[in-house]
């Protein structure tokens, strides 16, 4: 995340930016406008975090989740061990906690990322709480989490820090600006979405840079 002081020095630009799209520089649009940009490094910074997690990762967890579920399914055919993936914990005990709903939006349902080592045999005191939990349930559950993101990384495109720029840059120029935003290099939305871009990125953007995006959004916004 860059530093707050850094932000606040690329919102010198607010002038500029008004200017160049023929807005009120005013109360309301400079707020509208700062906030765009604030959303739009929020997600951009979301998405270089999700880029930092490789794809092999999630095709190895896709194949052994895979795996292991079908393997608990084969073993639970067996009397002996029907019962394998039913695990018993103590509410509390770092592995698994139970709350009332009020409890959860009290922010008491919480459980450390690192567990303590669990006992060779557990002990439920007459006075615990037990959880029972479906190991199998849960692993469809990671499964069901790690598929769409898996898919999405093979298939669908993926949004860059200038699409999404674009996208919110598109969203202030039509609400306030006096022009009509067009993919005209010579437009002045080119150049906003331009210098948007830049006081998200902290760089410097080449001309032209953003026309496909630009291109993209006008025509889905007019589909």
């Amino acid at each position: 995340m860059i530093d707050l002081d850094e932000w606040r020095g690329r919102l010198t630009n607010l002038d500029e930016l008004l200017k160049i799209a023929g807005a009120p520089n005013n109360a309301r649009t400079r707020a509208s406008l700062e906030l765009n940009l604030l959303l739009a490094r929020g997600q951009c910074e979301l998405l270089k975090e999700r880029r930092q997690v490789p794809a092999t990762l999630f095709k190895q967890l896709d194949r052994r989740i895979t795996q292991t579920m079908t393997l608990l399914q084969e073993l639970e055919r067996y009397p002996a061990w029907r019962d394998v993936c039913f695990q018993t914990y103590v509410s509390g005990d770092g592995i698994a906690i139970a709350t009332s709903p009020k409890e959860i939006f009290e922010g008491k349902l919480t459980l450390p990322r690192k567990p303590p080592p669990r006992p060779k045999r557990p002990k439920i005191g007459s006075n615990d709480t037990a959880i029972t939990v479906n190991v199998r349930v849960a692993l469809g559950d990671i499964h069901g989490i790690v598929r769409p993101t898996l898919r999405r990384t093979r298939g669908q495109p993926k949004k860059d820090d200038k699409f999404v720029c674009v996208l919110h840059a598109e969203k202030f120029f039509a609400n306030y600006s006096r022009h009509k935003g067009s993919t005209d290099p010579n437009n002045p939305f080119s150049a906003f979405c331009e210098r948007f871009y830049d006081t998200v990125s902290g760089g410097t953007s080449e001309v032209g840079a953003l026309a496909w995006h630009i291109r993209k959004t006008l025509a889905k916004k007019r589909s």
